[in-house]
């Protein structure tokens, strides 16, 4: 059992989850990220160190133009990360080298170090539209935060037309009287309520001191990741 990520590439060489949403509408370069090794035959891995692991699946990946497999850098981690930065990259993925594979739980062993602020959210809501903007206005954005909804904000920007339509859609399906959190938020009057299920992903300049996001832009839905485990991310500390 191989574990891997499914990407879409751009004419600018980077991936981007929009493109990967509208693959089978539209012509993509799709390319399957090869990056870790769980089971082989009836053998579990899980418990064998990383690069044990990732040179076995070295060793059984085919050849194949639509197949690329994630190598392991054991050092200058600042100037790789650097180099995401200025190629647009989203972030690199830190894993100690012998790191065992957790199932279903993080560990301190693997962090996502980000270029840019960004943050997983569920859609709560979204509000009327606005002057020449059709579908909706912004999107009401929630994390899980002691078994409860907590409000993080709201999104205006990042949407084009064929978003905004495609978005509406679903959103119409998940209509619900009721407001997801427990206290009032911003703009209510004006919010269409919706079951929390969708998950999104949104870059932002900073967190205020409220906990809301300052200046949040759409990047478009996550598929691979359930609402209720959607929460407000740490960054570890850079040094």
């Amino acid at each position: 059992m191989i574990d891997g990520e499914l990407v879409a590439i751009g004419k600018d060489g980077v991936s981007h989850f929009q493109l990967l949403q509208n693959a089978l509408r539209h012509e993509a370069k799709l390319l399957y990220c090869a990056f870790d090794l769980m089971f082989q035959g009836t053998a579990d891995l899980r418990k064998q160190p990383l690069l044990e692991r990732k040179e076995r699946l070295k060793a059984i990946l085919p050849s194949h133009r639509l197949i690329a497999f994630s190598r392991h850098r054991k050092a200058n981690g600042t100037k790789f990360f650097a180099e995401a930065e200025r190629r647009g990259l989203e972030g690199v993925m830190a894993k100690r080298a012998d790191s065992v594979y957790a199932s279903g739980s993080r560990t301190a062993d693997w962090l996502k170090i980000k270029t840019a602020k960004r943050q997983e959210v569920v859609i709560a809501g979204f509000t009327a539209p606005r002057r020449t903007r059709p579908f909706f206005g912004a999107l009401v954005l929630a994390v899980r935060e002691d078994d409860t909804w907590r409000y993080i904000g709201h999104v205006g920007t990042g949407f084009s037309h064929k978003v905004l339509e495609d978005l509406d859609a679903k959103l119409v399906k998940l209509t619900t009287p009721k407001s997801p959190f427990p206290a009032k938020v911003k703009d209510e009057a004006a919010t269409t309520w919706v079951k929390p299920s969708l998950v999104a992903e949104v870059k932002f300049a900073e967190w205020t001191s409220k906990g809301e996001l300052r200046q949040p832009v759409y990047l478009g839905l996550r598929s691979d990741k359930r609402a209720k485990d959607v929460v407000r991310e740490r960054e570890p500390p850079r040094k």
